[in-house]
């Protein structure tokens, strides 16, 4: 299980929470940076973590939004997994599954994390034993890690 407090600590070192309106050359509404929560408790721990990146530069402002969240929607087919479908030797490892599969897919989940290489040390070096074991015995399809 992965806690909201794990989920901050991600989110905090994979972006730069100080531009408006967008990420990198990324530029939009859809790319601000935004924490949504859904509770009193996640809104305080989200606070907190947002006050903590602050201190890390008195010059910019972090302009990190919180909101509760409503409606949750999925982003579009090619934003799903986007690290993993941009890593081909990890998609054969799963056996290049449909996109539907792909979409609702712990394993690519968490293979997406780790291309971006935003997966926890202790999953990093999991992954890249199963890889290493799956490229000695041969390539059989990779189901669980």
């Amino acid at each position: 299980m992965i806690h909201f407090r794990q989920l901050l600590d991600v989110f905090w070192s994979s972006h730069d929470s100080r531009q408006v309106f967008g990420q990198g050359p990324d530029v939009g509404n859809q790319y601000r940076s935004i924490i949504f929560t859904n509770g009193t408790e996640e809104v305080r721990l989200a606070a907190a973590s947002k006050e903590r990146e602050q201190t890390k530069s008195r010059t910019n402002i972090v302009t990190t939004q919180i909101q509760h969240l409503g409606t949750f929607y999925p982003a579009e087919p090619e934003h799903q997994k986007f690290e993993l479908k941009r890593n081909p030797f990890l998609l054969q490892l799963i056996g290049n599954m449909p996109e539907e599969e792909l979409s609702r897919s712990s394993l690519g989940s968490r293979l997406n994390g780790y291309a971006a290489e935003l997966c926890p040390q202790k999953t990093q070096k999991q992954i890249d034993a199963k890889i290493n074991d799956i490229v000695k015995k041969g390539w059989p399809i990779l189901r669980e890690v």
